[in-house]
């Protein structure tokens, strides 16, 4: 009886195992109806822009500053997050002296290997890999089928990465920080993570950098105490 549990359990493995590039695959498509048109909405965004260039070269110059160091972040139309800070010091720091950087024409700060985009990049390519895949596959024979689509996933894992500093450098970041301010530096809010229980653990290592925009594009902010900003 165990025999044949262990036969039944050892076939349900190798069967998902055999279905997982596929479901991959088909997850990906899928991502066609959702990553172009929030791409599209990022690139129509410039604040936005601004500020996701201005959360990278932070979190690069914190990186410079102690090697070795991780951290996350995520841009909003108010400035940004950094997720596994030690104090609102060091955010503050870093994030002047990145914008000083990215002003004097380091605009590589703005871009990093390890941005979500990366992983928008690894579906968008996978997408297109899957869909051309059936295409060649039909064409060819369906025993050519499964490998084409492997080798379709193995090709997007691979160019991922390029994609993503393409797509960071021309459509989600924008490195003209001419007329952009550091505001100041808070604490993050477990609401402002929409993570539940996870946000309120998060929030313990979180701050949240404001950022102004002076010119014309600006978004206003509302402060605490009811003043306006821009």
């Amino acid at each position: 009886m165990a025999l044949i549990f262990v036969f039944i359990m050892a076939f349900v493995a190798v069967s998902f195992l055999f279905l997982l590039p596929i479901l991959f695959s088909l997850q990906a498509v899928g991502s066609l109806f959702v990553y172009p048109r929030q791409l599209a909405a990022m690139f129509g965004n410039k604040i936005l822009r601004r500020n996701h260039a201005l959360e990278h070269a932070t979190i690069a110059v914190m990186m410079e500053r102690e090697p070795g160091r991780k951290f996350n972040g995520f841009s909003t139309d108010e400035g940004f997050f950094v997720q596994g800070v030690r104090s609102l010091e060091e955010v503050d720091s870093a994030a002047r002296e990145a914008l000083k950087r990215l002003r004097s024409g380091e605009s590589k700060l703005a871009v990093h290997r390890n941005c979500g985009t990366t992983i928008v990049a690894a579906n968008l390519l996978a997408a297109v890999f899957f869909l051309a895949a059936l295409g060649v596959g039909l064409y060819l024979g369906g025993n050519a089928l499964y490998a084409l689509i492997l080798l379709g996933i193995l090709l997007s894992f691979a160019l991922r990465v390029p994609l993503s500093l393409l797509l960071q450098r021309f459509v989600t970041t924008d490195s003209d920080l001419t007329n952009a301010e550091v505001g100041w530096v808070e604490p993050a809010r477990p609401q402002d993570l929409r993570g539940g229980i996870l946000g309120i653990l998060l929030a313990a290592s979180t701050v949240q950098v404001r950022v102004f925009h002076t010119d014309p594009e600006a978004v206003e902010i509302v402060r605490d105490d009811e003043t306006v900003a821009r």
